[in-house]
């Protein structure tokens, strides 16, 4: 039986290595052995009604706590109906950040803490040019945002940095340069932010967006260049299909900074069918702890569903390292008790 026939066999089983779970896999793949706790450190809020949704979801997977960032929604909404589960993140919109209202988003920032927000979430896209009308966006290094980071970093506030987007996306919407830029000068922004703000804690999403094989060596630079720089792991998609283009490199850099990657989805509660968050959680699980090969992704992934789709080469992290991912570098960036 070949590593996918194998995965896809064991997700109608329940794990069969002799030992029980502390939470329900019934219905998962039996290369799904860790046993430890999951903080998913990237989800969202959206549509409240199906948060219900993700959160058992969530537990079917192992997670025991998750990062949320809110849209339209408060904290205190959210901790009446799930007590203890959630680290709340608040959203600094483009809409503000963008449009010359810095000064108002530092009374936001300082009414953090009372407010029960203890992370915050920043996204830096070239989509901001459309939204914006075609008007000019500053890019996350701009002086203009330099007393937004130090407030943040001067409260000892983590925030959460998207700071690009896939390669596929500046080979295809992003073509044009001249409005959109390149992925090489984003990112070369968020270096010059690190440096405008030392010190600041950053949650650069998406693994700093250099998943890519060929971003690889840079982001390992970047996390041995600056130490308060952490990632994340969300966009399941887009873990998958580029770490697993190159599983080797993907382990060994994740093993030499277990210390500063996070596991996260980005699910969005948008979706009151039960496959959408199972399938991202399935599709990181199987690549961060499993050693499957060529497993496809279970659920559709518009950059490559017209050349062959997606699949999973699993990375088969040691525990020790995952124990890390999965749990404990969440608990120390957000400064809470295990």
């Amino acid at each position: 039986m070949t590593g996918s026939e194998h995965s896809l066999a064991g997700l109608d089983n329940v794990l069969s290595t002799g030992r029980r779970l502390p939470y329900q896999m019934q219905g998962l793949s039996d290369d799904l052995t860790y046993d430890g706790p999951l903080f998913d450190a990237h989800t969202h809020v959206v549509e409240r009604e199906y948060l219900a949704l993700l959160v058992r979801t969530g537990i079917k997977y192992g997670v025991e706590r998750a990062l949320v960032v809110l849209h339209g929604h408060t904290p205190h909404d959210i901790s009446r109906e799930h007590p203890g589960r959630f680290v709340f993140a608040r959203y600094f919109t483009g809409w503000s950040l963008f449009g010359g209202e810095v000064d108002s988003q530092l009374a936001l920032v300082r009414d953090m803490a009372e407010e029960g927000y203890a992370v915050a979430k920043v996204h830096f896209a070239p989509v901001w040019h459309d939204r914006l009308g075609g008007e000019d966006v500053p890019p996350i290094d701009s002086p203009v945002l330099d007393s937004f980071f130090e407030s943040l970093r001067d409260l000892e506030i983590p925030v959460v940095v998207h700071v690009a987007d896939p390669d596929t996306y500046f080979a295809t919407r992003y073509r044009n340069t001249s409005v959109y830029g390149t992925k090489d000068q984003h990112i070369a922004d968020f270096e010059h932010r690190l440096d405008r703000t030392p010190g600041l804690r950053v949650q650069a999403a998406h693994l700093a967006a250099q998943p890519e094989p060929r971003w690889l060596p840079h982001l390992d630079v970047m996390l041995s260049r600056w130490p308060h720089l952490y990632v994340d792991t969300s966009s399941a998609r887009w873990m998958a299909r580029e770490l697993s283009k190159d599983p080797t490199a993907a382990r060994r850099l994740l093993i030499r900074h277990s210390k500063r990657v996070l596991f996260g989805t980005d699910c969005v509660t948008r979706s009151a069918d039960p496959s959408y968050y199972e399938g991202r959680y399935l599709a990181l699980r199987l690549l961060f702890e499993s050693q499957v090969r060529h497993v496809p992704l279970p659920f559709p992934d518009p950059d490559t569903q017209d050349c062959g789709g997606t699949f999973i080469n699993g990375l088969g992290l040691p525990d020790s390292v995952l124990d890390r991912i999965y749990w404990l570098n969440a608990l120390g960036l957000y400064g809470l008790d295990g």
